[in-house]
């Protein structure tokens, strides 16, 4: 009669069906101490000055991500759950100039610098899209955001998600419908679109909130201008261009800008603007 107990048959299936080998004693002994490192800087940084709490986290996280090792998932949850973000990866919190901002809004949740400088480090990371979700949700949870909004959708229309910079244009216009910026980023959203006749209204809109149209920079009437040509009115995009000349034209009536006034033309218009005539939109 057999004297192998229970425990000793669960032992033997467990060997023999493990598809891993078991960590080696030198191995589980790392990740003893980074999981210890990580634990003890983050208790520290509770008790110390948070310039230091920082560099301790900073170096735990780091030590972390070197051996694939995890990281305490809930260190920075409040500010994820605020900026309506999902938790970033350990490489990402490793990096000072995030870990710094995380630390920064986790005290200060509102921090306008601090959300500025974490999404322009993510950003510099090539996460453009999670950058463009911070500012949002920055935007949705503090007052006065309107700014950060604005980034939003900046961004998202950067990566082509046009239609995300079109609900986010849509909502700041509802908000302040005389700010024309706003309206600029809503016209170039729906050029992203393809719905090039709305673009050309809102190309003009931005254009009339300006008391000055000197004022008003060249790229947006290039925008409209290129808006014409989308939808076959080469005629309309020189005069677009010409009208941007003549607000001043010792100053803008370069040879380069004639030549492009005349490459519109030369997609269709048969009568050009004289330069000694200006018109109007």
């Amino acid at each position: 009669m057999s004297t192998r107990t229970f425990w000793d048959l669960t032992m033997e299936i467990d060997r023999g069906d493990r598809i891993a080998p078991p960590p080696s004693p030198e191995k589980s002994r790392l990740w003893i101490g980074v999981v210890a490192a990580v634990a003890g800087a983050l208790g520290l940084a509770v008790v110390v000055a948070p310039e230091f709490g920082d560099f301790l986290r900073r170096e735990a996280y780091t030590a972390a991500n070197a051996v694939g090792a995890p990281t305490p998932a809930d260190e920075f949850a409040p500010v994820y759950a605020r900026l309506e973000m999902e938790p970033l990866r350990a490489r990402l919190v490793a990096s000072p100039k995030i870990s710094t901002q995380l630390a920064k809004l986790l005290r200060e949740p509102c921090d306008k610098r601090a959300i500025t400088a974490l999404a322009e480090a993510l950003i510099a990371e090539g996460e453009e899209r999670v950058a463009a979700r911070s500012f949002g949700g920055f935007a949705a949870a503090c007052p006065d955001s309107a700014m950060e909004k604005g980034r939003a959708g900046e961004l998202f229309l950067r990566i082509g998600d046009a239609d995300t910079a079109l609900k986010i244009a849509d909502a700041l216009i509802s908000e302040q419908p005389i700010y024309a910026d706003f309206h600029y980023l809503r016209a170039r959203a729906l050029f992203a679109a393809k719905r090039y006749d709305a673009a050309i209204g809102e190309y003009k809109t931005t254009i009339e909130l300006f008391h000055d149209r000197a004022k008003v920079h060249e790229r947006v009437f290039v925008d409209l201008a290129n808006a014409y040509v989308a939808v076959g009115k080469p005629c309309d995009a020189a005069f677009t261009l010409f009208s941007w000349i003549a607000l001043d034209p010792p100053r803008r009536g370069t040879p380069g800008a004639r030549k492009r006034v005349e490459e519109y033309g030369a997609l269709g218009c048969r009568k050009l603007p004289a330069f000694d005539e200006p018109k109007g939109l």
